[in-house]
Parts: C-alpha cells; structure tokens; sequence
C-alpha cells in the first residue's frame, strides 16, 4: 500500500466533504477512520524502524567489545616475556605462563604471564615496563588484572579491568610439543598455541587460537 498516496487521498476527501453540502455524518465519519488508521499505521512503522534500529546498534556495540576484548588478549600474548617473577623478595618464580581451572580464583578457567612493550618514556611513570596481567572469569565478567609492578609484594591487589559481561564460561586450553591440547600449564617453556573458547549469552560461542612465539615455546 502506498501510505502516502492514500493518506493525501483520504485527507482531500475528507476536505470535500465538508466543503460539500450533500454529505452525511456516516460518510464523514468513515473518511476520519480511515485517516486515523492510516495514522496509526504509520507510528507502528515507524516504531518497528526505530526498535530494528536500536538493536542493531547494541549487536554492534557488543561485537566491538568482543573485538576488543580478543585485540587485548592477542597483543599481551603477542609480547610474553620470560621474566621470573619474585613475590616480596622471594626467590623467583621461573614460570612464563600459568592456567587452569579456577587460576587466578577464576569462576572457570584463568590465565597470567609477564608480558613486555608497556611504554614508560624516561619512567617518568611510577609503573614498570613489563607488565604481569591475568585474565578471569570472575562474576560472569571477562577480567583482565595487572599491576603496576611484576614484582608484587604480597598483600598487592592488581587493578581490574572489565573487559566483558555476561559471560557464562572461559575456557583456555594449552597445545604442547607432542600437539595435544592440556587443560592446565605452569611451565618456563610457552605452549605451542593457546586456545580460548567463550561462551556469552548476547553471541553464543566463541573459539580463538592464538599462537605462542616460536623463540620462547622450545
């Protein structure tokens, strides 16, 4: 139907009928209901337009935290850094890597590693260049956790960064050198690959390799 043409349409009848002097209650009345029909139809248009649109805004919104939360991930991983780790002067911790099962007091699965590249210029910054961060699944959120100095001295809480929501699981797996997926890792030498799987309410399931740097998974 061609709102438009019958909504001028119904608009010049009614006009003429009551510029005519033969017209009825009956006729006026039915020209009114129409034009209110027509009216109505096109709030409801317009109101499924705007509904459409608004979700299609949220899908997106959500899809660019998704991407965001991944690009993160994939460039902590991309710069890993075998940097022994010491906790209030203790004798260093020669993991590069470490995950599991509630790692990190995860809900699920869990992941942390030292990771290199955050720029302090002349460290005019109260903060280390290297970076130790984990991710978690803590209260259906996706978190990723750093401080501000590797060398944590015990009783240190790490800031929290909220990187998703409405996460329902996190799962890491590790590929080793015999090309086998492990369920756990606390190792010097790096998995060959690393597997995240997520499972969110909004988008479904989500699986995403990334792969280890070859210098330091041998």
């Amino acid at each position: 139907m061609n709102r438009p043409g019958c909504f001028i349409a119904c608009k010049l009848l009614l006009v003429k009928l009551m510029n005519s002097r033969g017209f009825t209650f009956i006729e006026m009345l039915l020209a009114s209901a129409i034009f209110a029909l027509i009216g109505l139809a096109s709030v409801a248009v317009l109101d499924s337009v705007t509904r459409s649109d608004t979700a299609s805004q949220q899908a997106m919104a959500r899809l660019q935290r998704l991407q965001q939360a991944m690009m993160m991930l994939d460039r902590d991983l991309w710069q890993i850094t075998p940097r022994h780790i010491r906790v209030s002067g203790e004798a260093p911790n020669k993991t590069t890597l470490a995950g599991g099962q509630n790692w990190l007091e995860s809900d699920d699965d869990g992941l942390s590693f030292s990771h290199a590249g955050w720029t302090n210029p002349g460290m005019i910054l109260p903060r280390s260049e290297v970076q130790l961060v984990g991710y978690r699944l803590k209260e259906n959120k996706l978190e990723r956790m750093f401080y501000l100095y590797p060398d944590a001295v015990t009783g240190t809480e790490p800031q929290v960064q909220v990187l998703l929501e409405d996460i329902d699981s996190l799962k890491v797996r590790f590929l080793d050198a015999e090309g086998v997926w492990q369920e756990s890792w606390n190792n010097a030498i790096l998995p060959k690959a690393l597997k995240i799987q997520l499972s969110q309410q909004s988008t479904g399931e989500l699986e995403r390799v990334f792969a280890m740097p070859e210098g330091l998974s041998k």
